[in-house]
Parts: structure tokens; sequence; C-alpha cells
């Protein structure tokens, strides 16, 4: 995709702000409501930084990329690393926003960005979950790797592989700047030192009398408080307690070799060889080459199923710390024992999700080894009720969230951006789809949220995974996201976004992407660039003029509409239905029949209300001498009935000129009344064109606004277009026969109005007297009396005249 198609115009204040929008939420725009698929949208327009106005072109140029390549891991990966440069960049315009007095609105557009950034990594480390891709493992050779165990069986298990994907995103998340700072400065705060416990031993070694009273333990072994029910020294309490708080956080992000050294650090190698018998067994040496003399250390716990059922039972041991318990916890998968700790959502899925791994490892094991392990042991482990209670599975994990999660955390479960995170992880895209139309139906829309959303939609479809939603649900969101571009005024991305959506639904919206444009070179420019999408140019400029198609009732009885000649004022309305007659005139790949018709119908509502320039202007887009050979060859014979009415309107506007030019040549005669030889002449030689002109509307071959076949009886607007034509000559031929007949009335042309009040009662020209109401016939009537009247007189005073002649004569 060129640089240019590509191209997004952004005004910019203060360096960072895009000046014409200022809010925090979308707006529908009065201009765009794209037929049956409406656009939902929120109250008001967001405020977008300069940085994210770079965020939607990078990502349709990430999405036409990955359509050249086919490479959809690097779209994703791509679309993450847009999305980071786009917060990094937003982070650092902050103290810009500070000045400008904007700051909390920036703020909540790059907490959106960096939940938008985060979604993204979700959906790059889980997207394999969607292929069941297998690598080459070696065989596992029994008693010699419980990983390679759970390696083969993840391979196999496309949900425990979601699980890993989502507990190594949300330790990615959750270790951000302000973690890592936290951390570190917790850190600072505890002491390297060769053992634990450092003030009570030192209390034992100075102070400690077996004859007076002590409250503190009397060894040093790390159960020694619950097995002598006394307490350590304040100190050596508190520092316990900041470092089972701190050895939580890491594991929280994943730190486990961090922890472990920590604990070393520190003297607790109790609870670093604890956190080290979480992992899993392997010899290497059983999968070397026979010609290797290495000999490799095992690795992991060759006990771990015995260990697994200790932990189990000691994290609920209710005299150890709240942290201690979470830890213990967190390595058996009791998630009884890390619920007290979660503090947000994020927490708690991360719970439910790492324990929902440690469960399954668990049990893989148990089944695995089930052989291995002696009666006593095996009828333990495998009829252990406790470890079977709680099993989780992935797909109930969010359920038992809001059933056991206080209010605070299931509303935060309930936000947009977690719901729509909830049906990706559990590939349920037909209620990912649903989800996001809700929030686009209760204007909890975003443009973080939208922008995520569509693109999300837009890979499944293009991954072919269409019939695991609703196709109507799909077109809905990108056609709201197109809204949400034009809204923005990113318009030189609407096109590429509208050619994604199916072939008969491209058509609608980039009509109605037409009708928003105001100007026509702007309207010029999108066609080509639509045209370049290879959308249906053709189609969508006929549903752009069937979308200018307004109401209007042609009344024939309201004599208060009677046509005039009188000059009448287009408005926007009519000069959109114009503009768009000229674009289909100029780009419809063929010259075309329906642009002809589209041209009769506004022509009919143009002389329905007295609009002569607007039929001038219609019929200026045509060639003067258009005739059926200027038509494409199939439609020819369907154009006759089309050809003949366009040209109609035509004789009716030649007519229409002829009598206002009149007009203006009379008025000039009677303000002219000493000097008449010259505007007399003018006036005179001027009538026989007007004559013609009428007459030609009036004798038009085979009847003015008359079908001659039966071809339009078969299209669905056949009824509308006759009863319209029926009416425009029930008015348009009468006011044209009044005004010649009052304009052989003004200059006494007697016989021209016996010649034409003779030929409107013609039976062989439609008798046109019948168009005519009571009363247009009553006036038309009261005009041929004069006309007769002042024969009369005239003969009466040629008889007299010829009287006193010959009685001249004779004297």
């Amino acid at each position: 995709m060129s640089e240019s198609t590509m191209n997004v115009e952004s005004t910019v204040i203060d360096g960072s702000f895009y000046q014409p929008l200022e809010s925090t939420r979308l707006i529908r725009s009065s201009n765009w409501s794209p037929n049956d698929t409406t656009i939902r949208s929120s109250k008001t327009i967001p405020c977008v930084t300069k940085s994210e106005q770079q965020l939607y072109k990078l990502y349709a140029q990430a999405l036409a990329d990955s359509e050249v390549t086919h490479d959809w891991s690097s779209w994703v990966e791509m679309m993450t690393i847009n999305c980071q440069k786009c917060c990094s960049e937003a982070e650092i315009s902050h103290p810009i926003a500070f000045r400008t007095g904007r700051q909390s609105q920036l703020s909540r557009n790059i907490r959106m960005l960096q939940i938008e950034r985060d979604s993204w990594l979700l959906w790059n480390r889980a997207r394999d979950t969607l292929n069941n891709t297998r690598q080459d493992l070696p065989e596992v050779i029994p008693g010699s790797s419980d990983r390679l165990i759970v390696e083969h069986h993840l391979l196999n298990n496309p949900q425990l592989r979601m699980a890993k994907a989502v507990q190594g995103w949300l330790q990615t998340t959750k270790l951000d700047e302000r973690y890592q700072t936290d951390l570190k400065m917790a850190m600072t705060k505890l002491e390297p030192k060769r053992i634990y416990w450092e003030k009570t031993c030192h209390f034992l070694k100075s102070s400690y009398n077996a004859n007076i009273p002590n409250p503190y333990i009397t060894c040093l072994d790390f159960d020694a408080a619950h097995k002598q029910k006394r307490r350590l020294c304040d100190t050596d309490e508190q520092e316990e307690n900041d470092l089972l708080q701190i050895v939580f956080s890491l594991l929280r992000v994943g730190e486990y070799s961090k922890a472990k050294n920590l604990c070393k650090s520190t003297g607790y190698h109790w609870l670093a060889a604890l956190l080290s018998a979480n992992e899993l067994y392997h010899d290497e040496n059983y999968y070397c080459s026979e010609a290797n003399d290495i000999i490799y250390p095992v690795e992991g716990n060759q006990k771990r199923i015995q260990w697994i059922e200790s932990m189990f039972e000691l994290c609920m041991d209710m005299r150890l710390k709240l942290y201690e318990r979470a830890i213990y916890g967190l390595l058996c998968g009791r998630i009884e024992a890390l619920i007290p700790v979660c503090k947000t959502y994020a927490d708690y899925l991360w719970a439910y999700t790492s324990c929902y791994i440690e469960q399954e490892i668990h049990h893989i094991l148990v089944y695995a080894h089930q052989n291995e392990l002696n009666d006593v042991d095996k009828h333990r482990v495998l009829s252990n009720d406790e470890l079977g209670n709680h099993q989780l599975k992935m797909t109930t994990i969010f359920d038992e969230i809001l059933a056991d999660c206080p209010a605070h955390i299931r509303d935060e479960a309930l936000l947009p951006f977690n719901q729509i995170e909830k049906y990706l992880i559990l590939a349920n895209y037909d209620r990912l789809f649903d989800s996001i139309l809700s929030f686009l139906h209760t204007n909890e829309s975003n443009g973080s949220l939208l922008r995520f959303s569509t693109h999300i939609c837009l890979f499944l479809y293009e991954q072919n995974h269409s019939e695991n939603f609703n196709q109507k649900n799909f077109i809905e969101i990108l056609t709201t996201y197109i809204g949400h571009l034009i809204e923005l005024e990113f318009k030189d991305l609407v096109c590429y976004y509208i050619s994604k959506l199916p072939l008969n639904n491209q058509s609608t919206l980039m009509a109605t992407f037409l009708d928003t444009l105001s100007n026509r070179q702007d309207k010029e420019h999108y066609l080509k660039q639509g045209f370049t999408y290879k959308i249906d140019i053709d189609t969508s400029l006929l549903k752009l003029a069937a979308n200018q198609q307004r109401e209007q009732t042609f009344d024939k009885n309201n004599t208060d509409e009677i046509i005039s000649t009188n000059l009448k004022n287009l408005n926007e309305n009519d000069h959109k239905q114009l503009e768009a007659l000229k674009l289909l005139t100029t780009f419809l790949s063929t010259q075309t029949l329906d642009a002809l018709r589209f041209a009769n119908r506004i022509c009919r509502y143009f002389l329905n209300d007295a609009k002569y320039e607007g039929i001038r202007i219609a019929l200026s887009y045509f060639p003067h001498d258009i005739d059926i050979h200027t038509i494409e060859a199939n439609n020819r014979q369907q154009s006759e009935d089309d050809l003949r009415e366009f040209k109609a309107f035509g004789a009716y506007i030649a007519a229409i000129e002829a009598i206002q030019r009149w007009s203006e040549m009379h008025q000039k005669q009677q303000q002219q009344q000493d000097n008449t030889s010259s505007v007399v002449r003018d006036d005179q030689a001027y009538l026989p064109i007007v004559i013609k002109a009428c007459y030609g509307v009036f004798d038009y071959a085979q009847g003015w606004l008359l079908d001659s076949t039966n071809i339009h009886q078969s299209l669905p607007d056949n009824e509308s277009r006759q009863i319209e034509m029926s009416i425009l000559r029930h008015k348009c031929i009468p006011m044209l026969a009044c005004n010649l007949f009052r304009i052989f009335d003004l200059i006494k042309e007697d016989q021209e109005t016996f010649r034409l009040i003779v030929f409107l009662s013609d039976n062989r020209k439609q008798q046109l007297y019948s168009l005519f109401s009571k009363e247009t016939l009553n006036s038309v009537l009261s005009l041929t009396e004069h006309a007769a009247e002042r024969c009369l007189d005239r003969k009466q005073q040629q008889q007299q005249t010829d009287d006193t002649t010959a009685i001249s004569y004779f004297l």
C-alpha cells in the first residue's frame, strides 16, 4: 500500500493533541447511518494524541503488509510493537498535557493504550492455540523425566497451552516499571545474612536462661514457632513478613530464580529449597549421545507427587503467615490459599490459572506414575478427596472468579477489555463478537477498545474462523469502526477498511461514506481510491444516488403547488442529488441507463417544485444529442421510454425558457411606450419561437411524459413513477397552455387562441383538455371568450367601415 494512500492528515496543538477532538468517548455523526447496520457510538468524540493518530495508520499498514506476506504471526507482533511505541510516546507527552490542563484526560488515554497493548500481548502469546502444532520431542524413557511427560501432554492439550500462555501474559503485564521500582525499594530493606532469624539467634546465644520465662523460640528449626508455640523477635518477625511478601511478589511475575536467590542471600535456605522442590524432575543423561562423556546434573524433584500432597495440607495451616500460605498454595495449586492475597481481577485470574496448571501437572504425573507407586501410595494419592475436590477447569475459571470474588473485583471483571480477553482465552468467538456488540450498543466503547476489537475480528475473519461466529456481527463491528474513522477525519483509511467487508456490504458503506463528503473533489478522490481497493464503484454510486432520494408529495389536487414560471432556488439536498448525478455520469464504467433513470427521477422532483435550474443542470450532464445509440448496447431496448422521458424534460424547459424570454421582451415594451418600433418587432419576431416550443410539448411524440412500451411495468418503482408522471402532466400542460393563452390575449393573437383551443380538444392529440381542472378550464374559456368578442368587434367595426365606404361612394 502506498504511503499516499495510507496518509493520515492531522493537526496538532501543543505538540500532542489533535485539535478538533475533545473528549474520551465516541459520538454518532449526524451524517453517518448505514442501512440496517446501525453504527453504535457514544456521546462525544475522543481526544486523540498525536501518537495515537499514527496508531490508526500503523494498524492499517501492518494489516495491509500481512495480506501480502501472509505472515499473520508477524502482524500480531507488529500490532503489539506499534501499540507499545504509541504508549511510550504518549507518556513522553504527559508533561505537555500537564501544562495545557489536559493531564487527567491524557492519563485516561494512556491507561487505555496500555490495556490495548496488554491485550495484544495476550493475543500474541495465545494465538498458537488456534492451531495444534506439534513439535519434535524425544520419546519419554520410563523413570527419566517428568518434564518430558508434561511437555508431551502440553502438545495435545490446547487448554493447558492456553493456560500457560495466559499465566505468562499476566506475569509480563504485571511486571511494569512501577512494579519493578516497588520491588527494588522493598528489597533494599532486606540485608544479606548468613542465617535467618539473626536477632533471635543472637538473643539465644547472649541472654537465654532456661530458668527465666522466655516468649521466644529456643531452637532455629524453620518450624520451631509452630512446634513450640512461641514467637520470634519483633525485628525477625517483621523481616520474615517482608521477605515472604517480596518472594510472593517475585513469584507473581514469574521470577522464581530471583526469589530463590533472595531467600539464599537472606539465609532462608529452607524456603529456597521449597521453591526448588516444585521443579519437574528431568535427567538429561538418559537423552544425551553415547559419545558424550559429560555427566549432567539431575534437575527437579523426583518425589514431586508426594511433596505436593504435603504442601496441599500445609498451605491451609492457619498458624502460618498469610503470604507463606499463599506461596505454598501457588506451588501446589490450592486456590483457597491464594485468594486472600489477590487484590485485583488480574491477580485473581493469575491465581486461578496458576492453580489450574499445577493441578493439571499433578494429575498428569499421578496417572503417568501410577504403576510405579506401591499399593499404599497409590491408594492414598488416587483416593485423596481433597486434591480432587476443587479440580479447576479452564472453561469454568471465569465463572468461579465471579462467584467467589468481592464486588469490586466482579465489577472489574465485567469491564469491556476484560470480557473481550476472556472470550479470546476461551476461543469462544461467537460470544466474543456478541460481547463487543453489547459494549457498542450500551455506549461503553472507546477508541482503544473499538480499534483492538475490530482488528481482532479482522484477524479471525482473514484466518477463516468465520464459521465460529455470526458474520452479521463482524459486519456491524467493522462498520462501527469505519464510522469512527470518519468521525475522526481519518478518511484516507476508510476505503481500505470498507474493502475488508463482504462484497455485498462494500457498496452500501462506500455510498454512505461518499454521502458524508461535502466537496465533490473529495468524492472523486475517494472514488478513485475505492477503485484501487477493488470496491464495486458502479454499485456504490447507484446506492449513493438512491440515498439522495427524498420524500416529496405529488398532489394534483393541491392548487397551491401548481407550477409557475417563477424561478426557485436549489437547496442543499438538491445540490447533493445533482452531485450524485454528476458522479454517476463521470465514474460509471459505461454510459448508463441507471444514470438516465436517476436523472429522470430528480427532474420529476425539480419539475414538481418548479426548480427549473436543477433540470437545466441535470440535462447538461448528458450529451446534447443523446439518443438510443448513446446507451450501452445491452440496455438499448430497455431505455426507449427513459430516453423519451429525458427528452420530454428538455422540451418542457425549452418552452419555459421561451415564455420567460418573451415575458422579458413584453415588459420592455410596456416600459418603452414612446419608442416601440424595435421592441415590437423583436416581440413579434420571437412569438413563433414561443409557439413552436410550447407545441413541442403539446404535440410531443406519443404524448408528453407517457410511455410507449411496457418495459417499466416490471420495475419496482413503476407504480410511483406512473403516478408522478400523471400528476406532472396534469400540472405542467395546463400551466403551459394557460401561459400561452395569456400571451395570445395580451397581444390579441385571437387566431392563435382558436387554433390552440382546437388543438387541445383534438381526439388525435390525447384530448389534452381532459388534463385541465375545472378552474383552469374556466380561465381558458374566459380567455377564448375574450378572443371571440374581439373578433366579433373587429368584424362589426369592419362591417361599419364597409357600410360607410359604400355610402360615401354612392354620395
